[in-house]
C-alpha cells in the first residue's frame, strides 16, 4: 500500500448482501474468440468481518435465475445439458478459509456446489469500499473473481468447430461485485 493510501475501515460483524446492488456473473469464451457473459437474478449471501477483516463468505444462487440476452439459450442453460436446474436448483459457495494478501486483497478458498457437486475454488477478493449507507447502515463493498472447470461439475455439453476451437470453453470465470449491509441495522 502506498503512503497515499490508506486502509478501508472495516466495521466488525455480519453483512447481507444487497440483492440490489450486486451481480452474481460469470464470463466464459465463446468460439475460442470472444467472451460470452451471463449473470444469476436471485441470489443471497452473507459476509462476516472480524478484527482482521474478511473472515467468511457464504452465498446460494437460484440456479433458475440465470440471466443471458437469448431466451432459448436460457432454456438450454437450465436443461440437463447445462445447470440441470429442476434437478439441481441451487448452486452455492461455503468459505473454509481467508488469506489475507495485501491491503484490502484477500484469497478466500472454499466450496462451491453446482449440479449437486461440490469442488474446491479460491476467489480474489478485493475490498472496494466500507463506510456508511443513505440508511445510515454499515455498508461494504467486495469484488471477488475466480475460474473452475465447468467439466468438473458435470457441465460437460460441447461441440468443436472444425478449427479445433471449442463453441463454449471449459474454463469459467466468476465474476462477482458485491454490496452488503451489516445485519441489524
Amino acid at each position: 500500500m502506498s503512503t497515499t493510501e490508506q486502509a478501508v475501515k472495516i466495521e466488525t460483524g455480519s453483512y447481507g448482501v444487497d440483492t440490489v446492488h450486486t451481480q452474481v456473473g460469470f464470463e466464459v469464451k465463446h468460439l475460442g474468440i470472444s467472451t460470452f457473459r451471463g449473470s444469476f437474478g436471485s441470489f443471497e449471501g452473507t459476509i462476516t468481518v472480524g478484527d482482521e477483516g474478511v473472515a467468511a463468505i457464504e452465498g446460494s444462487i437460484d440456479v433458475a435465475s440465470v440471466n443471458v440476452p437469448e431466451e432459448q439459450l436460457i432454456g438450454h442453460l437450465l436443461s440437463p445439458d447445462f445447470f440441470d436446474a429442476e434437478n439441481h436448483p441451487k448452486g452455492s459457495f461455503v468459505s473454509t478459509g481467508v488469506n489475507k494478501v495485501d491491503g484490502e486483497t484477500y484469497e478466500v478458498t472454499g466450496d462451491l456446489t453446482l449440479r449437486g457437486v461440490t469442488n474446491p475454488v479460491t476467489l480474489t477478493v478485493e475490498v472496494e469500499g466500507a463506510g456508511i449507507g443513505m440508511t445510515g447502515a454499515s455498508v461494504l463493498s467486495l469484488k471477488a473473481t475466480g475460474e473452475v472447470n465447468r467439466n468438473d461439475y458435470g457441465i460437460s455439453w460441447g461441440a468443436t468447430l472444425d478449427s479445433g476451437a471449442a463453441v463454449v470453453a471449459e474454463k469459467v470465470r466468476l465474476v462477482l461485485t458485491v454490496e452488503a449491509v451489516k445485519a441489524g441495522e
